[in-house]
């Protein structure tokens, strides 16, 4: 783990030890029998047997989460382009019964202020339909009702449409005046009846608020690896390297996968790669390095990257066959009485990758003029 989030991870653990909450640990990036998500995306993903099976303990439970969303694995990167979630990151959290949703809140303000941030520079956003959420926490920060699409404040679980949530988003004013997002905190109903309450915040995003970091990327595991082989972080080089590396390290391949969802979402990531090994001109050796480097700080592992190499190998072949046909296609002289449109339509139908392949070289060709 980054040595950067483990004051910010053990001032966190420790709050909660003090209120008598109770470590759990985490579940693997694959989560074990749920089929409501790919991999874990959040701390609530392993606790859900303890929400629905009325099993939280009185104190409640704290925990650092791995976590791995795809989110973005499908948008094009191109230069200049903001990542809107991340891929992989850090997750800590704290779940609680209904009894304790008013000690909860308590809970955070002591996080807040063991984190040494002050109050001043807090603000909540949420919703004036449930008081409960800023019963305690509105004599402490400053809050923001309804200022936001009334979606915002609701949330879904995956553990069927009786558990709905309610919640909040913490802010913290940044040296520029600008309020950029913390945490969430979220009371959780079945059938409208409070059953717990959860606090999470990624370690990453944590970091590069209280910081101040200009570039939140920088706040990331793989930023100072990028650094040390003379890359920029940005959207592609943070994010597709710990995409790959983080969906690799489940053990999983192009040929070792589970289902084809699985299978479907790993080729997405690892030709992510192989578009920005074209992009950026990189070498193999250079990939390599990076991803070696990245997965001892973050997995405690290289055995994997080989697969990652192999897998990378084998979507460059299938490009290179994909470019040849798509040109055949387009020097066929009777594939020239089509329209443009009809022509674009078949050469995605048929070439994806491809097509791809083209608009990302060809969009950030445009960047840089």
């Amino acid at each position: 783990m980054d040595i950067r989030y483990e004051p910010i991870r053990d001032c966190f653990f420790d709050t909660c030890k003090r209120q008598g909450m109770l470590n759990v640990a985490p579940v693997s990036l694959v989560p074990p029998h749920d089929d409501t998500v790919y991999f874990t995306s959040s701390t609530i993903t392993g606790l859900k047997s303890m929400v629905l099976n009325d099993q939280i303990p009185v104190n409640g439970v704290y925990l650092h989460q791995p976590c791995f969303r795809l989110h973005s694995i499908h948008e094009p990167f191109y230069d200049g382009e903001k990542i809107k979630y991340p891929g992989y990151f850090n997750m800590l959290g704290v779940l609680v019964p209904a009894d304790s949703i008013l000690n909860l809140q308590h809970t955070i303000i002591d996080i807040m202020d063991n984190q040494g941030i002050d109050r001043n520079k807090i603000k909540l956003n949420t919703t004036a339909k449930e008081p409960m959420l800023v019963q305690e926490l509105k004599s402490y920060y400053e809050v923001e009702y309804d200022t936001r699409q009334p979606k915002s404040y609701d949330w879904t679980y995956g553990m069927g449409q009786d558990i709905t949530g309610t919640g909040m988003t913490f802010y913290i004013r940044q040296d520029t005046g600008e309020y950029k997002r913390l945490g969430q905190y979220i009371i959780i109903y079945n059938k409208g009846k409070p059953i717990a309450a959860e606090y999470g915040c990624g370690i990453e995003v944590f970091l590069a608020r209280t910081q101040n970091y200009k570039n939140e990327y920088d706040a990331f595991s793989i930023a100072p690896i990028l650094h040390k082989n003379g890359r920029s972080v940005d959207f592609a080089n943070e994010h597709v390297f710990s995409s790959v590396a983080a969906a690799y390290s489940t053990g999983m391949s192009l040929k070792n996968n589970p289902s084809k969802g699985y299978k479907k979402n790993l080729l997405c990531i690892i030709r992510n790669l192989l578009l920005l090994k074209e992009r950026d001109k990189l070498s193999n050796e250079q990939i390599l390095n990076i991803l070696k480097q990245y997965t001892m700080v973050e997995f405690g592992d290289d055995k994997f990257v080989a697969t990652i190499m192999q897998d990378l190998y084998q979507q460059e072949q299938e490009l290179m066959v994909q470019k040849s046909r798509a040109e055949a296609f387009l020097a066929n002289p009777y594939n020239r009485t089509k329209t443009p449109s009809e022509m674009e339509a078949k050469l995605q139908e048929l070439y994806p990758f491809y097509i791809r392949y083209q608009n990302t070289l060809n969009q950030n060709q445009k960047a840089r003029i």
